[in-house]
């Protein structure tokens, strides 16, 4: 309806002895401001989707005699080398990056190291994010009591440290599949809502198996072929499924895949930085409330981003080009999409002179009706 037939409705009338044509005039001023952004289910942007990358804190310097065909400019580093992580967090926000995602459970070594990593990032304002690895090296479900115990340990200890664009710290408890729903109903009693649990679940049948006691899915999809309908076509019907529960979506984007290393026969070119790209746009195109950057550092399935002598800054430098810049940005001052940026100067004049309006009606009215008494 437009505002003249509005108008020509509603001038006869009278609210509060104030001609209704005032009321109008100010209400449809107001309704006339933009609206507020879209929530999280809307179509993603760059500008909005918050990309992490995944991270792993697992190094010695004797990991880099394993399975490895390149190494990182930063030479064979330990995960304790305090330098190290230092320009790891700096490369990341040069790239736009807006956090890690780190593999940990509760080890002497992984504590420590997490440790590190939190006092390194929060100056930065940097989020981390935990992938909790309930599997063992052998692919096995660790007892849902180790689980448990981790899980809480971890948000009693860290939880103040761990930050996201979501208002809790994440967790993405991996092999979600091979435990009960009575086992994730365990977990979530345990720790409450004192952080965002997200399943690994990688269909939408078994994301919608666990649902009840999540708060999103992590999908780490890391030899998808990009830009493909069947790679577009999962991401979409995993994404419904999460977004239909109200759950948060983190979607994959993967750089490249050769675990030729460790028996894979499955590669995946990088293409010059172009795999990551399209990747990333595969990952936007599920409408995500944030993107998975795969990897950071996993260096024998040689998904990294990290610059490395083979491909140097390539993938970083791709992610550059088509992200906002981050670096030493506070988390509020960035935009989320589960966000709502504050009422403009225009907004706030509007609501002031509707309730202004009204109220002073309101008291003349009285005023009128006291003096015929």
């Amino acid at each position: 309806m437009t505002f003249t037939r509005i108008l020509r409705r509603t001038a006869p009338t009278r609210a509060y002895g104030v001609p209704a044509v005032l009321v109008v005039l100010v209400m449809a001023v107001f309704l006339s401001f933009p609206p507020a952004p879209a929530s999280a289910s809307a179509p993603a942007s760059r500008e909005q989707v918050p990309v992490y990358a995944y991270f792993y804190q697992w190094f010695n310097p004797t990991s880099w005699n394993r399975a490895k065909v390149d190494h990182p400019l930063a030479g064979d580093y330990s995960s304790d080398d305090r330098a190290v992580l230092r320009q790891q967090i700096g490369q990341a926000q040069s790239a736009g990056l807006t956090g890690f995602l780190t593999s940990w459970k509760s080890t002497p070594v992984l504590n420590r190291r997490l440790q590190m990593l939190l006092d390194e990032a929060g100056p930065r304002h940097f989020d981390i994010g935990v992938v909790y690895e309930a599997l063992d090296f052998r692919r096995r479900p660790l007892p849902i009591a180790t689980v448990r115990h981790d899980m809480v340990e971890l948000v009693t200890r860290w939880g103040p440290q761990l930050s996201s664009r979501f208002g809790r710290p994440v967790i993405i408890w991996t092999g979600t599949q091979h435990y009960s729903v009575a086992d994730v109903r365990r977990v979530r009693a345990a720790i409450g809502g004192r952080a965002d649990l997200l399943a690994s679940a990688k269909s939408a049948e078994e994301y919608r198996r666990l649902a009840a006691y999540v708060d999103g899915d992590a999908y780490y999809w890391s030899s998808a072929n990009p830009g493909t309908a069947y790679t577009r076509r999962r991401l979409h019907d995993l994404a419904a499924a999460v977004h239909g529960h109200h759950g948060i979506w983190l979607a994959p984007a993967l750089a490249g895949f050769d675990g030729r290393t460790l028996g894979h026969t499955r590669i995946v070119p990088r293409d010059q930085g172009q795999t990551l790209l399209k990747s990333f746009q595969d990952a936007l195109g599920s409408r995500p409330d944030a993107v998975g950057v795969i990897s950071w550092n996993e260096w024998s399935e040689n998904t990294y981003i990290e610059p490395g002598h083979r491909y140097g800054r390539q993938e970083l430098d791709a992610l550059a080009g088509v992200l906002p810049h981050q670096h030493g940005v506070p988390p509020a001052s960035r935009t989320s999409p589960l966000s709502t940026p504050p009422w403009t100067g225009m907004q706030a004049a509007g609501a002031l002179a509707a309730g202004t309006l009204v109220v002073g009606a309101f008291v003349a009215r009285r005023a009128r009706l006291r003096s015929r008494r």
